[in-house]
């Protein structure tokens, strides 16, 4: 039992670490506008739009950064993937 769920934390790591890559790629795509639509960024948003889309409605609901120029969903989805990455090896 312990080594399945050993191999199942490290596969949800692996998929956390797949999906923070993209998430930065994502990010670093934003800087150059003649990239956007492209093949790689249509890719990347549509792995990480699951996991943000969540936290982008919890803080449209609590009201949380509606007005900045700061896209708060996204960098507090980065960080929670990676404090439930922290986690996972302690399973």
């Amino acid at each position: 039992m312990t080594t399945v769920l050993f191999i199942f934390a490290k596969c949800i790591s692996l998929l956390l670490s797949a999906v923070s890559l993209c998430m930065l790629v994502r990010m670093l795509l934003s800087f150059f506008p003649s990239l956007q639509e492209s093949r790689v960024d249509v890719f990347v948003t549509v792995v990480t739009e699951p996991f943000v889309i969540p936290v982008r409605t919890l803080l449209y609901r609590l009201g949380i950064g509606q007005d900045s120029p700061i896209d708060w969903a996204f960098s507090l989805t980065y960080i929670l993937i990676y404090i439930v990455q922290l986690f996972l090896p302690v399973v």
